[in-house]
């Protein structure tokens, strides 16, 4: 269901939250290789995270990188994942293919009913859990950087 470059955003943010708590920019470079992504890979990932706020970034000077813009508890899972997938929806069959033949009605579809219902769900879980909980199933041994 997720996209590669949502996958990796969602990894590169546990490091993140660990350069928060550091005073530390990391960068791309940095994250790809603490995870053995490839950095091209990462990138569109991060690019997006700074579209939407998530993240700043900052050229030049001694420390290039990328570091949260908020507190780790202020930030859900639900926001990083709308910043790099988008919304999640489910339209009715007849509004996704126009041609098709279908004899439901898009507010009564039991089949678009469940799925709304799922994604629902998975918006309310994804809001209940902060950066903060994602990252404190990993360990940050060594300083990190």
């Amino acid at each position: 269901m997720l996209t590669n470059p949502t996958r990796y955003g969602l990894i590169a943010c546990r490091y993140l939250v660990w350069g928060w708590h550091n005073g530390v920019w990391l960068n791309a470079p940095e994250i790809a290789e603490r995870y053995r992504m490839n950095v091209r890979a990462l990138s569109p990932a991060l690019r997006r995270l700074v579209l939407a706020g998530i993240l700043r970034s900052q050229c030049g000077g001694t420390r290039p990188g990328f570091m949260l813009s908020r507190p780790p508890e202020e930030v859900t899972m639900l926001e990083v994942v709308r910043a790099l997938e988008g919304n999640f929806r489910m339209d009715c069959c007849r509004t996704v293919l126009s041609s098709v033949r279908c004899s439901c009605e898009t507010e009564c579809c039991l089949v678009c009913g469940v799925f709304r219902d799922m994604l629902d769900e998975l918006r309310r879980r994804l809001s209940d859990v902060s950066l903060e909980e994602h990252a404190a199933t990993e360990e940050f041994s060594g300083g990190g950087v």
